[in-house]
């Protein structure tokens, strides 16, 4: 279908409006000026003549007040916003593929009470009617039996399963939620344009946008009687708790999702967080005795909901689809035996198929003997001969779809094609015409969009949400509307429009505040910590400590050789060390640390600024930085939004997309200190503001194995050969080390390697020290859950306790002491076990803790985890 475009010879609706003044003051010119509906569509704002719908006149008259200027102002600030929330968005499942910004549109859309009020009972009837169907395919089937529908819609599609048959009792409701895509026709008619009935994606970024609205509008939602959405999360979390088979008073419910690589994986840790509900992937649940329970570190624990965001057939890999990386094994059968309750049911993503569109006003009638009251776009199911030949004869004017909504494909538009193109669009058709539908193009509303500086009408869809209760459906009093200055993009798929809006329903009278905490039904006794934490989460966090530490280490290594090798600088002692450093973390070549090629290091500062963003160098800052995004992500619903907006503000620095064709002209020191002060508010808040749980210690216990390391390397590479202990070459060592002021403050100038051993080595009292890393080390591990009945150590903590002995007991004169050939042996000694030994220790604890959460992740450069 070609984009309809706007003629230009209909009256704006400051022209219809004419130009007389407010208050017996000159009204200046509307920002509304100049916007014209389209022709033969349906404008949500504005009558053809340009008079405001109800409900939009008291906005436009409060935007007018704001003025333009101050609207665009306040959109821009809106998506600094959304930037530092870290909302993002992927239109497609796309692992390795970069999410979008979610853009939020200013300008808000209007709906009355009493039109939203109509538009829901017709939503209600189709969940209804939704419910029954359901119920009927996977019971009785009296549907086929009769003949109302033909079998090959049920059985032909590739997401039925034998297995989805009489899987709940006859009292369940299959549908805990239910979402309808909508358009709205020329003549103001609201038509289906598709059922989403699986786990579909939306009320998240819901929330978001009317958070986000209403501090953009704030005096404008506050002064309209703007419907408020919190009772409809609370009645999907009552729902939840209804739906359990035990402890229906406190029930463990899970939000079970996909993973990062998921376009809703954002949505999912959001609402997890905002319904308080564990975040959960596949790999974190498992079958014991019949029952779901999720794997924490403490053992297993028992679920009793699980609300599902994972496709249908990906569920059960022992009665679904074999061989996924996201299901229980043995789901179906705990769900049979009444262990566990799940919603929305597995299964329903049948529904979501089209073929079932053109007879749905006949299963209506059947099922519940009423009239479909809510239309759906005009389809034909090419599987019946007298419609496949209305759809080969009108061929041209149709859309041609999947009969199975798998995934999201591109229709065919049989008018664009060339003859080779429709011939063989015929020959497909023809060889499985039960495979295809037909449909007419929607010739989608518009509505008012802020582009630039001027108010333009694009092409809407719009996703309600529906949520059961015990009366029945309730519809969300708002929803997801997604916008396109190009109507294909949203009959593609509603996801591929290019903005949203906030959806705001005028209610008629006042409404009372609604809070999703849980009333106060039982007594709570205080607990200061638990063992609750999934393993994977606990591996996510402690590759977070560690890789948050490699990119700062990283990050100051670089700083000070950005200052010390600078062309006004005469070469130092200090000069070769740094090299080293670099040549060890992959920056530099080897050959830069040959003596007799030092007078090259001046070139050095050139190639450092693109060896920062080579992601070919595992063990370089970008390398690093990629790793802490991508470890903070898995456990986005386990830090603050605090922390979380540090995070995103760090892979920023390191993005070379955000510079562009400047990006050689950047600033290095201007971005390390940038990284460092980011990688400090990281810090701070990890230490101000989590308390003292599991996840906190494994955090804290990445970022302390991490800082021995990388202390064990400086001290390698500045002191195993420089006997003659120049003071620069100390002073360095202490400034990337970031210990040079505790250093001055005990003792002012004078740079002597034994005291400066004792402060990055053996001293408990410097948090930048080897012995104090491995202190905390152990009262991390001293914390870990073991088994009540075992008196004596773990592994782990011996593997530890060894280490810091090793360390207390060197004496740091001993260590500064050189041989015949200029060397430090003992130091050498002492650093080559640490070296050998904490790499040990980070494995001894994934293999005790966090072996299950995935295949283990090592130390060198070669075995690093990835974070692809």
């Amino acid at each position: 279908m070609t984009p309809i475009q706007n003629t230009g010879d209909s009256r704006s609706p400051s022209e219809a409006r004419g130009t007389a003044s407010r208050a017996g003051t000159q009204q200046r010119r509307s920002m509304f000026h100049g916007y014209r509906p389209l022709e033969g569509v349906f404008d949500e704002a504005f009558t053809a003549d340009g008079t405001p719908r109800p409900g939009w006149t008291e906005l436009i008259s409060q935007l007018d007040d704001m003025g333009l200027d101050e609207l665009t102002q306040r959109r821009l600030q809106a998506g600094n916003q959304i930037s530092r929330d870290g909302v993002i968005f992927n239109p497609h499942d796309a692992e390795g593929v970069r999410s979008r910004p979610w853009l939020l549109d200013a300008v808000p859309l209007m709906l009355t009470e009493a039109e939203w009020t109509s538009l829901s009972e017709q939503l209600a009837q189709r969940a209804r009617l939704m419910e029954a169907l359901l119920k009927d395919l996977f019971g009785p089937q009296s549907l086929l039996k009769d003949r109302v529908i033909p079998p090959d819609i049920v059985f032909g599609h590739p997401a039925w399963y034998p297995g989805y048959m009489n899987l709940h009792p006859e009292t369940h409701r299959y549908l805990g939620y239910y979402v309808t895509d909508l358009a709205r026709a020329p003549d103001g008619v609201w038509w289906v344009t598709g059922d989403r009935c699986k786990s579909p994606f939306g009320l998240g970024y819901i929330l978001e946008n009317r958070i986000v609205t209403s501090r953009m509008l704030s005096q404008i939602f506050r002064r309209m009687p703007v419907r408020r959405l919190a009772p409809f999360y609370a009645a999907l979390k009552e729902q939840l708790r209804r739906m359990a088979p035990r402890f229906r008073d406190n029930p463990r419910i899970v939000l079970w999702t996909k993973g990062p690589a998921s376009r809703s994986y954002f949505e999912d840790s959001y609402l997890a967080r905002y319904l308080g509900y564990t975040l959960g992937e596949g790999g974190d649940l498992t079958i014991r005795n019949g029952s779901v329970q999720l794997k924490t570190l403490g053992g297993l624990l028992p679920v009793e909901v699980l609300l599902r965001r994972v496709d249908d057939d990906d569920c059960d890999p022992v009665e679904l689809r074999p061989g996924t990386a996201h299901g229980i094994s043995g789901l179906l059968e705990a769900i049979r035996e009444r262990q566990v309750a799940v919603t929305n049911s597995v299964g329903t993503r049948l529904l979501e198929s089209p073929a079932f569109l053109p007879f749905l006003p006949s299963i209506c009638r059947y099922l519940l003997s009423e009239e479909l009251q809510m239309p759906s776009v005009a389809t034909w199911w090419c599987g019946q001969p007298e419609a496949l030949d209305y759809v080969l004869k009108h061929l041209d004017g149709l859309s041609i779809r999947p009969a199975f909504r798998m995934v999201d494909e591109m229709p065919y538009h049989a008018g664009t094609l060339s003859a080779a193109e429709k011939a063989d669009l015929v020959a497909k058709i023809r060889m499985r015409p039960q495979n295809f539908v037909a449909q007419e193009s929607v010739r989608r509303s518009t509505v008012p969009v802020l582009v630039d500086d001027q108010v333009v009408p694009w092409f809407l869809a719009l996703r309600t949400f529906l949520v059961s209760t015990e009366s029945g459906y309730k519809a969300l009093p708002g929803a997801l509307a997604r916008v396109s200055p190009n109507s294909e993009n949203l009959n593609f798929t509603m996801t591929c429009g290019e903005r949203s809006q906030d959806v705001w329903i005028l209610s008629e009278k006042h409404e009372e505040e609604i809070s999703l905490l849980d009333p106060v039904s039982r007594r709570v006794v205080p607990r200061r910590s638990g063992s609750e934490l999934p393993s994977r989460v606990a591996d996510n966090l402690f590759w977070l400590g560690r890789y948050i530490e490699r990119a700062e280490q990283s990050a100051r290594l670089l700083r000070t050789v950005f200052e010390t090798l600078s062309a006004e600088v005469q070469e130092g002692p200090e000069h070769l060390p740094l090299l080293r450093a670099l040549a060890e973390q992959g920056y530099i070549e080897p050959d830069f640390v040959v003596p007799e090629l030092r007078h090259v290091s001046a070139d050095v500062t050139e190639l450092l600024p693109e060896a920062m963003f080579d992601l070919k160098k595992p063990l370089a800052l970008r390398s690093a930085v990629k790793g802490v995004v991508f470890n903070a992500v898995r456990v986005r619903d386990r830090i603050s939004p605090d922390m979380w907006r540090a995070v995103d503000r760090i892979g920023e620095w390191m993005n070379p997309e955000q510079y562009g064709a400047q990006l050689h002209k950047l600033d290095p020191m201007d971005l390390l200190d940038g990284l460092l002060s980011d990688f400090a508010a990281f810090a701070g808040l990890a230490a101000e503001s989590m308390t003292r749980t599991l996840g906190w210690r494994f955090l804290d216990l990445g970022y302390r194995i991490e800082r021995a390391v990388q202390v064990c390397m400086l001290v390698r590479v500045f002191f195993f050969r420089h006997p003659n202990e120049e003071p620069s070459v100390a002073e360095t060592l202490l400034r990337v080390t970031n210990s040079l002021m505790t250093y001055r403050s005990r003792y002012l100038a004078t740079y002597q390697v034994p005291v400066v051993l004792d402060l990055l080595v053996t001293d408990e009292t410097n948090p930048r020290s080897i012995l104090y890393q491995l202190t905390q080390a152990i009262t991390h591990l001293n914390a870990m859950p073991r088994d009540e009945h075992q008196a004596l150590l773990n592994p782990e903590q011996k593997l530890a306790l060894s280490i810091a002995n090793s360390v207390r007991l060197a004496d740091v004169f001993e260590l500064s002491e050189t041989n015949s050939d200029g060397r430090r042996v003992h130091l050498q000694r002492l650093i080559n076990r640490l070296e050998e030994q904490l790499p040990k220790l980070s494995e001894a604890v994934s293999g005790r803790f966090l072996i299950h959460a995935g295949l283990p992740r090592h130390f060198a450069s070669s075995r690093t985890p990835s974070t692809e």
